[in-house]
């Protein structure tokens, strides 16, 4: 008996939940208002740019890719490896040049690897130049990674002040990914 009020407890809650967010409204939030938004990505299943290309079809703007000079493996096993090394080594790939300068939002999403933002996605943060601008970062990840850490690491890595609180989508698509991100955006 236990079990079946647990259940349709939890039936329940999802109901609502769902309900809940299908019935969303995005509302443009001023700081987007008359701007020039760039939504830039890195992904290396499709998690982070499904995210990507969603958020640009709520908010509009390019979206542009960051992609490496060398790819990583494909096998997870082997990438995870390497992204360690990497990580302990200090090492940034070298990347694709994606020039920022027009914008005034810009949106970059990144898998988090190793608790950390993917390697690609600090590479472009390092190397571009966020004066004047402001940088919305979002994040695909399976969980244990720390969001204070994550925010710490990109605000360690960019010249702007200016940055706004980041999105963090699980992987595991339970909930809608749109109104998710509606009601993040509606919230900046």
């Amino acid at each position: 008996m236990k079990f079946l009020f647990c259940t349709v407890g939890i039936l329940l809650f999802i109901i609502t939940k769902f309900y809940k967010l299908k019935n969303i409204k995005y509302k443009e939030p001023k700081i987007l208002s008359n701007k020039k938004i760039l939504t830039i990505y890195y992904s290396t299943g499709n998690n982070t740019k499904n995210v990507a290309n969603c958020l640009n079809s709520v908010i509009g703007g390019d979206i542009k890719e960051i992609k490496p000079i060398e790819n990583y493996p494909n096998n997870i096993l082997k990438m995870s490896q390497t992204v360690r090394r990497q990580i302990k080594l200090g090492y940034l790939p070298e990347i694709n040049d994606i020039d920022i300068s027009e914008y005034d939002i810009i949106f970059v999403g990144s898998p988090i690897w190793n608790f950390s933002v993917s390697l690609p996605a600090k590479s472009f943060i390092k190397k571009s130049n966020f004066e004047n601008k402001i940088l919305i970062p979002f994040f695909t990840y399976s969980g244990g990674a720390s969001k204070n850490k994550i925010i710490k690491e990109i605000k360690n890595l960019t010249n702007t002040k200016d940055i706004s609180k980041p999105l963090f989508m699980f992987e595991n698509g339970f909930f809608l990914t749109k109104e998710r991100i509606i009601t993040w955006l509606n919230k900046l």
